[in-house]
């Protein structure tokens, strides 16, 4: 396989602005750098979901949602309504929380039911499901990629970067790789700042990056000491 150019890697990048204290002129910059850099996509918090689609209108950058982070505690009511309305304002993709409480209780029909509903509710967008990958066994891996396939899921992501779910490695995405269907994807996320990172991902088996650094991995500039690990 070729090696990948820093250029090669910003068609993968999803780029990532899910700070609690980001303001509508951090989300004015987050998304022209999208449109300088060519970046897949900005990621944002729903209530950034319609200035992002206004700032991005007439490009090809997408808009993606990220639903129930960090905790992944909602009832499947709220985050049906949270995901519709993010449907409702124009947003293209949905990250979502799985419900990990219910998939380590064993619960596993309520959680695909869980699970199905976030499908249902994106009307036909990509879905991705975010599994927080390092508090998962090795069963629970499996039988959440499972569900997560069967339920309709296009992404497996591993690590919302916020809470206990731990960076992305090499490791990490062949795992979620061996375990993924033939259908599926899988979104590297958490802790990726610099390109040397970003392409060992991308040819252990990565479709898309999460990352708040999409700049720096693509122009070899330092890492903001601030930004967040997603």
């Amino acid at each position: 396989m070729p090696q990948l150019r820093p250029q090669d890697l910003a068609p993968k990048i999803q780029h990532t602005n899910l700070n609690p204290d980001a303001t509508r002129r951090d989300i004015e910059r987050l998304c022209k750098e999208c449109v300088r850099y060519g970046f897949d996509a900005a990621v944002v918090n729903p209530i950034w979901v319609r200035d992002a689609k206004r700032l991005l209108r007439g490009t090809e950058v997408k808009v993606c949602a990220v639903v129930n982070i960090p905790l992944g505690g909602s009832t499947t009511l709220a985050k049906v309504v949270e995901v519709r309305n993010a449907v409702a304002m124009g947003c293209d993709e949905v990250d979502f929380m799985i419900a990990v409480g219910y998939l380590k209780s064993g619960m596993i029909e309520v959680f695909r039911e869980d699970t199905e509903a976030m499908v249902e509710a994106a009307e036909g967008r990509v879905v991705k499901a975010i599994l927080e990958f390092a508090l998962l066994t090795e069963d629970e891996l499996r039988t959440a990629a499972r569900v997560c396939e069967e339920s309709g899921v296009h992404y497996l992501k591993n690590s919302s970067g916020w809470g206990k779910g731990g960076h992305a490695t090499v490791e990490v995405v062949r795992a979620m790789r061996s375990v993924a269907g033939p259908n599926m994807r899988i979104k590297a996320s958490a802790g990726i700042r610099d390109y040397r990172t970003a392409a060992a991902l991308v040819e252990a088996g990565a479709d898309l990056l999460g990352t708040s650094a999409g700049v720096q991995i693509v122009t070899g500039a330092a890492a903001e000491s601030g930004d967040q690990t997603y």
